[in-house]
C-alpha cells in the first residue's frame, strides 16, 4: 500500500521532534545542575604561611540516615586583580554519614601571603552540592623583609545559648547572641575563644553523643555563622567544655571531652606527645598565642595540699621552654582561669600558690619580653597591671562573658584590688578588641573592650618598649 506524506505533516513531524530533542536536552542540564548546600562554619583554625585548616560541618546529613555523602573541598588561588587562577584543586574526599558530619581539612603546599577562595562539595549518588564560596589568606613572609603586618584579634569567653529544654527554670542566663555579628562586622584576622565556649549542661556530662549534639547545636547558631567565616580561630578550654562545673582531673569522661575538642576546633596542635591535652602556640604577624589548658592535670582549687597544680609540671615546662623559644614580640599565654586576681574568690592560678608562684617569678627572673596574660571565666572584663621589682609590669586582660550572664557585682571584688587599671572594669556582656600595629621595633598594642553593638567601653595601649 502507498502512503502519500504531505509537506505540511512532515514539517510538523519535524518540529515535534525538535521539541523533544530540545526538551529532553533542558532536562539532563536541568538534572545535572549543581544543588545548592547549606553548612555551618567554615571555621578557619591554624592558618601558615603554606598550610590552612578548615573545618566544616554539613548539617542535612543528620537527617538522611542512610545516606552517604562523598565531600572534599575545591579551592583555588586569588590573584590581585580579584582573578582566579584557573589551577583548580581538590582535597581528599572523606565520607560523611549521619554519625559523622562534620570534618577538619588540612590544606598544604599553599602560598604565602595569598588569598584563596574555596567551596565545601558533597556528592551523593548522581546528585552534587555546592556551597557558597569562601576565603582566606595565608600569613606573610615579613621576617629579614619588611615591617610585621597590622593585625587585628578579638578575644572572648563565656559563650551561653540558651536552650530551653535543658536548662535551669526561671530567667533565661543567654543574653542573646547579637554579639557575633558585632564581632563578624570588625573583620578579625584571629578571634580568640577563652573558654566556656559551649556550655554542658546536665544532661550532658555523662552522655557523650549528647555531649557532641551540645557542640552541633553551638555551630548551628545563625547569629555565630558570619564570625567562623571570618580569619582564624583558635581556641581553649574551661569547665563547661569540660565537664560539670568548677571540673578537675577526675572528670571521667575527659577523653571524650578531649576527643570532641579535637574533632570541632582545627587548633595547630593539641598537647605534646607525651603530654595529652588541649594547649598549643600559634603565631600571627609578630603576635604569639601560648594556649593551656586549665583543666586536663588540674587538681581540685580547694584541695589542702601544698604541692597541687593547675597545669602540671610538664605543661609548665613546655610553657616555659616555648616562651624561651619565640622571638615574637607580643607574647600571649591564654587560659580559662584568671592568674593574677588574688582577691577572686572562685576559680583561678591564685589557688595553687605554689605552682604560680614559682612560674611569675621564674618569668621576671627571666626577663622573658612582651609577654601577657589572657582569661576568661569570670563574667567581667577587666585589665589587671602587677608591678615587678626587677623587670616590667606584668599585665593581664580578662575578656568575659560575651553571651552568658554578666557579674554585675565584681566592682565589689575588684574596688580595693590597686592592680586593676582604672575604669577597665566591664560588667555587662563584651568582648575584647586587640590591634597590633606600628614599625618593627616600634609596636603597639591597643586594647579596647567592647559591648555587644561593638561600642568601646574602656581604651587604652601598651608599647612594645613597655614590656621589656
Amino acid at each position: 500500500m502507498k502512503i502519500l506524506f504531505s509537506k505540511r505533516f512532515l514539517f510538523q513531524q519535524l518540529l515535534l521532534g525538535l521539541f523533544y530533542f530540545f526538551s529532553a536536552n533542558a532536562s539532563a542540564q536541568i538534572t545535572k545542575k549543581d544543588l545548592p548546600l547549606e553548612i555551618n562554619g567554615p571555621l578557619a583554625g591554624s592558618i601558615t604561611m603554606k598550610s590552612a585548616k578548615i573545618w566544616v560541618q554539613i548539617p542535612m546529613i543528620r537527617q538522611t540516615p542512610n545516606d552517604q555523602f562523598q565531600t572534599f573541598l575545591e579551592y583555588e588561588e586569588v590573584n590581585n586583580g580579584g582573578k582566579l587562577n584557573p589551577q583548580l584543586k581538590n582535597t581528599k574526599t572523606v565520607t560523611l554519614d549521619a554519625e559523622k558530619n562534620h570534618f577538619i581539612w588540612d590544606l598544604s603546599r599553599l602560598e604565602p601571603q595569598t588569598q584563596y577562595q574555596y567551596r565545601v562539595v558533597a556528592k551523593k549518588g548522581t546528585q552534587v552540592f555546592r556551597s557558597k564560596t569562601f576565603t582566606f589568606q595565608t600569613e606573610t613572609l615579613w621576617q629579614w623583609r619588611k615591617d610585621p603586618p597590622n593585625i587585628k584579634v578579638l578575644a572572648s569567653s563565656c559563650a551561653y545559648t540558651n536552650d530551653t529544654a535543658e536548662d535551669r527554670p526561671g530567667k533565661p542566663y543567654g543574653q542573646g547572641n547579637a554579639i557575633f555579628n558585632s564581632m563578624a562586622n570588625l573583620k578579625p584576622d584571629v578571634t580568640l575563644w577563652m573558654g566556656d565556649n559551649i556550655y554542658l549542661r546536665e544532661t550532658d556530662f555523662d552522655n557523650p553523643k549528647a555531649m557532641a549534639a551540645r557542640y552541633d547545636k553551638w555551630r548551628s547558631v545563625p547569629e555565630l555563622q558570619s564570625l567562623m567565616q571570618t580569619g582564624s580561630h583558635l581556641a581553649t578550654w574551661d569547665d563547661h567544655d569540660y565537664g560539670a562545673n568548677d571540673s578537675n582531673s577526675s572528670n571521667p569522661f575527659k577523653q571524650v571531652s578531649l576527643d570532641l575538642f579535637k574533632q570541632y576546633w582545627p587548633n595547630p596542635s593539641f598537647g605534646v606527645p607525651e603530654l595529652p591535652g588541649v594547649f598549643t602556640q600559634y603565631k600571627s604577624s609578630d603576635v604569639e598565642f601560648f594556649v593551656l589548658d586549665d583543666r586536663w592535670y588540674r587538681d581540685g582549687d580547694h584541695l589542702l595540699d601544698d604541692t597541687k597544680q593547675m597545669l602540671g609540671a610538664g605543661q609548665v615546662r613546655w610553657l616555659k621552654n616555648a616562651l624561651l623559644s619565640s622571638t615574637a614580640t607580643w607574647k600571649l599565654i591564654i587560659t580559662g582561669s584568671q592568674v593574677l586576681n588574688l582577691n577572686n574568690k572562685y576559680e583561678g592560678w591564685h589557688h595553687f600558690v605554689k605552682e604560680s608562684n614559682e612560674f611569675q617569678e621564674w618569668l621576671e627572673k627571666q626577663k622573658v619580653p612582651g609577654v601577657i596574660l589572657l582569661s576568661g571565666d569570670r563574667h567581667f572584663s577587666v585589665l589587671l597591671k602587677k608591678e615587678r621589682t626587677n623587670t616590667y609590669p606584668l599585665y593581664e586582660l580578662t575578656c568575659s562573658p560575651s553571651t552568658a550572664g554578666a557579674y554585675t557585682s565584681a566592682s565589689k571584688e575588684t574596688q580595693n584590688n590597686l592592680q586593676v587599671v582604672k575604669d577597665s572594669l566591664v560588667t555587662t556582656n563584651n568582648f575584647c578588641d586587640l590591634e597590633f600595629s606600628g614599625k618593627r621595633g616600634d609596636r603597639k598594642m591597643l586594647i579596647q573592650i567592647k559591648d555587644q553593638l561593638g561600642k568601646s567601653l574602656f581604651t587604652t595601649s601598651i608599647a612594645e618598649s613597655e614590656l621589656k
